[in-house]
């Protein structure tokens, strides 16, 4: 019997097997792509934080600043944490990591069946040898925004957007981030610079054909596509848990996942380390921890999307506060940029701001 049982080999399976198999778990994980990290859904951009944790060697590019376009006018933000990494590098390295410490891994393997007892789980798995039935006392579900294991376990799915992206043969310094709702009504559309290419992609309705425009005459080298979870769901039940986009937790105001995909895997081993009534210590703590900037940022989501005459704020705002944004901003945590913002110019908008902040602040 394995101590956990693990349904996928993106950076959440990887980093929560080489967290759980470097304190003595016995580990095994699978997925159902043929090699770990291909095909790559996902951008690279990511705040240092994410590098300290997974290591100077996968950064690409290292962009100064950011371009922000809304339908009242464009803004420009510099900040010196912006990292751009190697998706496909990151997920095959934590894939080796966690074999290092004892992780064995099962590819071309999905999950077929799942039922679970008082002292452990059984899982049908399929390969192309065949079928097996695995015992485990845990199962962790970190398969992706389309969960097969979220949904054995009948946990409703986080709404999904769907994005394209391509990467084109052209050069850039800066992110770009249009936020123009005629354009992208339903998400934003960016630019992000990755070496000798940039990443160009959108989300939501009519987003090939936003990306096409942005792509003009340029050489297109790789196109790909994906689906972001927006609103975190549960994070497991019994004996059976969800991390990462599995969870929904991705943040709504900007579609990254890839921070909340390791801090949950962390948080988890951690509860599961301790050993005590594990769902629940693995609720509390990442509700403690990350878990209260994903909530924080869907509802900032909601407001946006509910009362969009709030965009006509962002300009004005940041404008204002434009030196201490450059100070406190941050891509993973970016409801502090936007409670710096409100609370330094309340005087300036103050029943708007004041509507704002009372429906974000429980």
């Amino acid at each position: 019997m394995y101590d956990a049982l693990v349904i996928g080999a993106g950076p959440a399976g990887t980093n929560v097997s080489y967290q759980l198999s470097k304190r003595g778990f016995k580990v095994r994980m699978v997925d159902i792509k043929k090699k770990v990290g291909i095909p790559n859904h996902c951008s690279g951009l990511v705040d240092k934080r994410v590098v300290d944790l997974v290591g100077e060697d996968l950064v690409t590019d290292r962009p100064s600043s950011a371009e922000i376009s809304t339908p009242f006018g464009s803004l420009s933000l510099r900040s010196d944490r912006m990292r751009v990494i190697d998706r496909v590098a990151l997920d095959q390295k934590l894939a080796m990591m966690a074999q290092s410490e004892g992780t064995e891994m099962s590819l071309t393997t999905m999950l077929t069946g799942l039922r679970q007892g008082d002292e452990g789980i059984v899982a049908t798995l399929k390969s192309k040898e065949g079928f097996e039935t695995v015992e485990s006392k845990f199962l962790i579900g970190a398969d992706g925004p389309t969960s097969s294991v979220r949904r054995s376990l009948g946990i409703k799915a986080p709404r999904l957007l769907a994005s394209l992206q391509y990467d084109l043969r052209r050069s850039s310094d800066r992110v770009k981030i249009n936020l123009n709702r005629k354009i992208t009504p339903d998400f934003f559309s960016w630019e992000i610079p990755n070496g000798s290419e940039v990443e160009v992609g959108a989300s939501g309705r009519n987003s090939e054909e936003v990306v096409k425009a942005m792509t003009g005459n340029d050489t297109i080298k790789r196109r790909r596509g994906g689906l972001i979870p927006i609103g975190s769901t549960e994070l497991g039940n019994g004996r059976c848990f969800l991390i990462g986009d599995a969870a929904g937790l991705s943040k709504a105001t900007t579609g990254g996942g890839l921070f909340a995909a390791l801090d949950s895997g962390n948080v988890l081993a951690n509860a599961m380390e301790r050993g005590k009534d594990v769902l629940r210590d693995y609720q509390r703590s990442w509700k403690n921890s990350f878990g209260s900037e994903i909530k924080r940022d869907y509802k900032i989501r909601k407001l946006l999307d509910k009362y969009e005459k709030y965009y006509g704020l962002w300009v004005p705002l940041v404008s204002s506060s434009i030196s201490g944004i450059n100070r406190v901003g941050d891509v993973d945590y970016p409801s502090k940029t936007l409670l710096y913002m409100l609370y330094s110019i309340p005087m300036r908008f103050p029943l708007a701001v004041a509507e704002f902040i009372s429906n974000l602040v429980p």
